[in-house]
């Protein structure tokens, strides 16, 4: 793979969301990193403007929406967080918007010449692993990401058992776009997938963490109640650690990697958890510092 210089610059899709807003103030405090291009579809009124920070409006869904295009010079990598609906009840209509938008995004990433693309994927990826017969055979540190997916995650939100197939197969087939245009690129463009485990809005405190496998939604009175809730509890991913593991998907060197586009595990380092964390230790040098069960019990 092509040896790359460092990475100093960074389009942050999404940035008015959850995720976009906890990691470019991350960044801003890091002394790498000299420019954020926050793309949204609406971004924030700011009372003054903030160093280092260009906010520009541009819908990814528009495929020949100049603004989001332009955004794209002279930045290193970029982060994409942005989808048409980021929850995992989202119809197939949305989830399908949302794929068109990662794929538009990477073929002008390639063609603006850009080194990293970091995708904000998810663990519902692997979601069918919470219940038999997946999740049988699991053990500490076995759900790995070269198992075969499992999308879609059943859940109870207080009326009905769910299942988000539309949603996770949108972050599926994002991972597999990646994957495919790094490897198209023979190098040039790296790209990091990481499947992000639960870093609810705000504060995001262990002890809120839920069934329903949905932020601020208290509905612990599905069936398996307990082993749901623990699931749940797992894939916790404290904000220092969403982070931590964002910043060292963006900065890992490439060149010891199996191929130019991985796909790693994000979650903190909850004791007993199924998730695999040491492949994402090995290959980005993630070191999570945060432990659901030291909160909770």
């Amino acid at each position: 793979m092509t040896s790359l210089k460092p990475v100093r610059s960074v389009l942050i899709t999404g940035a008015g969301g959850n995720l976009g807003r906890k990691l470019m103030a991350h960044l801003l405090a890091q002394d790498w990193c000299e420019r954020i291009v926050a793309l949204d579809r609406s971004p924030p009124s700011l009372a003054k403007p903030v160093d280092r920070v260009q906010w520009v409006s541009g819908d990814l869904a528009d495929p020949s929406d100049v603004q989001w295009h332009d955004a794209l010079a002279e930045v290193d990598a970029a982060v994409h967080f942005a989808a048409q609906n980021p929850y995992p009840d989202a119809p197939w209509s949305d989830a399908s918007a949302s794929f068109d938008m990662t794929l538009a995004l990477l073929a002008a990433v390639s063609r603006a010449g850009l080194q990293r693309i970091v995708f904000a994927s998810s663990n519902h990826v692997m979601g069918q692993y919470k219940d038999a017969p997946l999740a049988d055979a699991l053990t500490p540190g076995a759900l790995t990401t070269s198992l075969p997916p499992g999308p879609g995650t059943r859940w109870f939100n207080g009326r009905e058992m769910l299942q988000g197939f539309a949603y996770a197969a949108s972050k599926l087939m994002g991972e597999r776009a990646c994957l495919a245009e790094a490897q198209r690129s023979n190098g040039r463009l790296t790209g990091v997938c990481v499947r992000i485990g639960w870093c609810q809005p705000g504060e995001n405190r262990p002890e809120t963490i839920n069934t329903s496998g949905l932020p601020g939604e208290e509905t612990n009175a599905g069936p398996d109640t307990e082993r749901d809730l623990r699931w749940f509890r797992n894939m916790w991913l404290s904000n220092r650690d969403f982070t931590a593991v964002m910043e060292r998907a963006l900065l890992a060197e490439a060149q010891a990697w199996p191929q130019p586009g991985i796909v790693v595990n994000g979650m903190s380092a909850n004791r007993g958890m199924p998730w695999d964390i040491e492949t994402t230790r090995r290959l980005i040098g993630y070191e999570p510092q945060d432990d659901i069960w030291a909160h909770v019990r």
